[in-house]
């Protein structure tokens, strides 16, 4: 199971995310909900990078299919932006393939 856990400040902010795991739902490389997570995500943190000034740190490892952003200090309007953008498409995969993928919001 791929587990995301989104990072918030009190104040509703983002703070990062952490995505951790494999879905292992069909064989690898045929995995729809690997591949959209996988997607969404890479395209997240390249997005950040290229359109933003934000910094962050970032952690990857594609044994245990961790990927971790987490902003440092206060995300810029456009990466909220972004992060709300990504928010919303891992919850949309996660309704239709909860059996493998499982989205969390954590106050940080």
């Amino acid at each position: 199971m791929i587990s995301i856990t989104i990072y918030k400040s009190p104040e509703g902010s983002y703070q990062g995310f952490q995505v951790i795991g494999h879905a292992d739902s069909v064989d690898e490389g045929a995995d729809l909900v690997c591949c959209s997570v996988s997607v969404l995500t890479i395209n997240t943190v390249n997005s950040i990078e290229a359109f933003t000034s934000d910094s962050f740190g970032f952690e990857e490892d594609d044994e245990t299919g961790l990927v971790e952003l987490i902003f440092d200090g206060k995300p810029s309007p456009e990466a909220e932006l972004l992060m709300k953008s990504y928010e919303m498409g891992v919850l949309s995969i996660a309704d239709e393939y909860d059996t493998w993928l499982n989205v969390i919001t954590k106050e940080v």
